[in-house]
């Protein structure tokens, strides 16, 4: 407990040592399917039978989603009571479950390696940057790249918007909006950036076999390396009076039009 308290108050010192701290049941079970290892489980006492070593998918209320050898992944399992676990939550409602997860950031050229990413640029809401990644996940999109000025895609929060999927996808962080366009371009990514202005809608997207979209901050808009460092400029037609959607929204109907197509 002492050790996931420092955590919970510390950034640095979790990123640091490469661990992240998920929360709630849902979080933690996506991070599981994701393939995360898991050092610890805190539980409260009425759910920690999902995570003790007697647990099995079959006995698991979403044992199929997690795999046969889940319970492998995961390290110390503790029994908590609410009073003492909860306080230490992230969310407003706590939900019974926390854990430490190790994670690694990929490294750029890793990243923009893979067919399909999704860039962030200056995505400063951890809830909505999260479920940027949920989303990349459900569609395909083998890379996260958050460039500088976008929120800690390994914060709890943004865990629980990705409902715990950002292990499964590549995770790159910290580099400049120009440096990753440069590389995605080096790597033969038509680079597509989201705009409620763009000059073509998204039923005219191109297809090619590597695909990259950016996506920004909703009350600033690209930055002028985004503008420039694109290829595509495309926008989401939309019906009066409505001038805009979330960044997590529209992120989610492009991805889906960008898909990679066997």
């Amino acid at each position: 407990m002492a050790r996931l308290s420092r955590l919970v108050r510390d950034r640095r010192q979790r990123d640091a040592s490469g661990l992240a701290v998920v929360e709630g049941p849902r979080a933690v079970d996506g991070a599981l399917a994701s393939g995360a290892v898991l050092e610890a489980v805190f539980a409260r006492p009425e759910l920690v039978g999902r995570y003790a070593p007697e647990a099995t998918a079959e006995t698991h209320p979403d044992g199929r989603r997690l795999g046969a050898e889940y319970r492998e992944r995961i390290g110390a399992v503790w029994s908590v009571p609410a009073a003492e676990l909860d306080p230490l939550a992230d969310a407003m409602n706590p939900q019974g479950v926390l854990a430490i997860a190790r994670f690694a950031d990929a490294a750029l050229d890793a990243a923009v390696g893979a067919p399909r990413v999704v860039v962030l640029e200056a995505v400063r809401d951890p809830g909505n940057a999260g479920a940027v990644v949920r989303s990349a996940v459900a569609v395909g999109f083998g890379a996260v790249i958050a460039t500088e000025g976008t929120t800690d895609l390994w914060s709890p929060k943004a865990l629980r918007g990705a409902a715990g999927l950002t292990f499964g996808p590549l995770v790159c962080r910290g580099h400049t909006t120009a440096d990753v366009l440069s590389e995605l371009s080096g790597a033969g990514h038509v680079r597509v950036r989201a705009t409620p202005d763009g000059d073509i809608g998204v039923d005219e997207l191109p297809s090619a076999d590597r695909m990259a979209l950016v996506v920004g901050n909703e009350a600033h808009g690209p930055s002028a390396e985004a503008i420039s460092g694109t290829d595509v400029a495309v926008s989401i037609p939309m019906q009066h009076p409505v001038d805009s959607l979330n960044v997590a929204v529209a992120a989610a109907v492009l991805m889906y039009a960008m898909r990679a197509r066997a």
